[in-house]
Parts: C-alpha cells; structure tokens; sequence
C-alpha cells in the first residue's frame, strides 16, 4: 500500500506529523504481527521540491511534487490539516496559489476513482474541488456551520469521526489525524491497526488525555482481529468460517455481520484476501513456483490460486 500524503506550506505540524507517525509505525511492526500484510510506504508530496514550511517552522523534505511521474504509483492520496484555526482563515487558505494545485491535482485523482482520505480543515479542500458533492463526509467540529452553509450538496455526518463514502475517506478534529491514519492501516490488516494502535496510545499509567485518545479504538472490532490473527495461523488448511467462529467463541453469523460492518466484505474474501498477500510475498521472496506455493496458501491448484490472485486484483481496483 503506497501512501501519499500532502505537505502543505503552514499546515498544522501535528496533523502532517502525526500522519506520517502512524504509518511508518504500521510498517515497522508489520512483521512483528505478519510479515504477508502487504507493505506500507509513505511519501511526501508537494506543489514545489523544496522542503516545505509548517505553522511550527519544520521543514518537511519533498519525496515528489503533484506533477511528478510517481503520483501514479500511489494507492492513496492523504490531505492533512491547513494552518488555519478560524472559518475565514480557512477559506483565505483554500484560495492560495500552492493550495488550488493541489485542490485541481485531487480533482483528477477522484475523477480517475482512485483513493482519497482528508482530516479536520484539509477536509474542505475536497468539498472546494467538489469531490465530496452527493458524498456523507465529516470535518472538525468548529467548521460545521461553515462547512454546510458553504457546500450544501455534502452530507455532513457529525455524529462519526470517521467518515468512510466509496473512496473518498474523512475525518473530524486535529486528533482525528490519528483514527484516519489508523483506518488507512485497516484496509492493509486489521490486525495491524490494533497492534499500532496499541504501541502508540496505551498506557497503564492513568492519565486524562488517553480517555480521548483510546476514542478511535471503540472501531477496533476485536472479533475481526481476533478472526485474521486465527485464520493467517491456518491459510494452508481448508478453512471453515464456522470453526473460525467458533475458534474465537463467536457464532458465523455475528463474525460474519461484524467483518462486512468494519470492511465491508465477506469473512470468506477475507480469507481470500490474506491468502493472495501470502501468494505474493512468497512470489516476491523465494524461488518457489505457483505450483509448489498453491498448497502453501490453500489452493488445490495452480489454476485456483491465479484465479484467486487475478479476482482480489480486481477487487483492489474497483
């Protein structure tokens, strides 16, 4: 999963940072949960290759600018928060040179129906691309009145901080850079999103802040982490949704209603998914031919596992 995440001159340093925190931890702890997640990479980008300004004076290096080839190796495109703390603040940033780049660069990329996510006032700068019209979309608290007197054809939803609508992702408050960054993690593995989630927030030494920070962690479905931890054990066994349920003292049905509600597809897709991860870094790290690593995850046959492979690629895609 390669991530582009947009440095913008001002930009609240917490809102780029905290980003960028969050999922190089994910890629660091990922072999420690499960080395088949697939990767996540992070990168940089701006209007311009010099290092970027923040409100707090770092400097933030540029891995490419908007017009660079490399925009079209990415998965995803992240908006973090602009420098600005008042509506009208907000509306002065939207109309920056550096700004509108960006803002034609996220049309395109949301005309090609490729991922989009935004957190707290970067959020506006896909409702001002229109990118968010006919959508259910959320922003920062203090934004709302302005936010749908401005563009009345959003679906504001206030009451998640988490606003997930096809592939355009948003989120409330400067914190909320933290459950956007986590969701992006959960698309790779829910498993992985857990475990981050724990190395960076908890704490057993009682403190105020972490009763707001553990909010996010209220998705954290632990039946579906519970069912991806369980099923990567056995993914070159014949697996039965029903004995995962009940390896995890759950009934098939609560797993399955749970798994589509966090990831909106099936435990058996899911099951497919990971054996398709696998598949690859086995492609990607050894000598071993489909043939020898069809069994490895599960398959029959050659024939079944490319199948498999060819349909979750379709599915990533869509």
């Amino acid at each position: 999963m390669k991530i582009g995440v947009a440095a913008i001159a001002g930009g609240w340093d917490s809102g780029l940072t905290t980003v960028l925190d969050v999922l190089r931890t994910a890629e660091a702890a990922r072999e420690r949960v499960d080395r088949n997640i697939p990767a996540i990479s992070v990168r940089t980008i701006a209007a311009d290759a010099e290092p970027i300004p923040t409100q707090g004076g770092l400097l933030v290096p540029v891995d490419f600018t908007f017009d660079d080839a490399a925009m079209d190796d990415l998965d995803i495109l992240v908006v973090p928060a602009l420098g600005a703390n008042s509506p009208p603040g907000v509306i002065d940033a939207l109309m920056r040179p550096d700004v509108a780049r960006l803002r034609t660069r996220l049309r395109d990329w949301a005309d090609e129906g490729r991922q989009l996510a935004a957190a707290c006032t970067g959020t506006l700068l896909l409702a001002e691309a229109g990118i968010l019209n006919g959508r259910s979309a959320t922003t920062s608290w203090w934004l709302a009145t302005e936010f749908q007197r401005r563009y009345p054809r959003v679906d504001l939803d206030m009451t998640r901080m988490v606003v997930q609508d096809g592939h355009i992702t948003t989120a409330g408050a400067a914190f909320a850079h933290i459950d956007l960054a986590i969701t992006l993690v959960g698309r790779a593995s829910p498993q992985l999103a857990d475990f981050t989630a724990a190395t960076l927030l908890i704490d057993q030494r009682p403190a105020r802040s972490i009763e707001s920070a553990l909010g996010y962690l209220a998705s954290v479905d632990r039946l579906v982490t519970d069912f991806e931890t369980w099923a990567r054990l056995h993914l070159a066994e014949p697996i039965s949704i029903a004995d995962g349920a009940a390896a995890i003292g759950t009934t098939r049905r609560t797993l399955e209603r749970r798994v589509r509600q966090q990831l909106g597809i099936t435990p058996n897709a899911l099951v497919q998914q990971m054996r398709a991860e696998r598949a690859r870094h086995l492609q990607r790290t050894t000598q071993l031919t489909l043939t020898k690593i069809a069994p490895m995850v599960g398959y029959q046959s050659t024939a079944a596992l490319r199948n498999a492979l060819n349909a979750t690629e379709n599915r990533e895609n869509a």
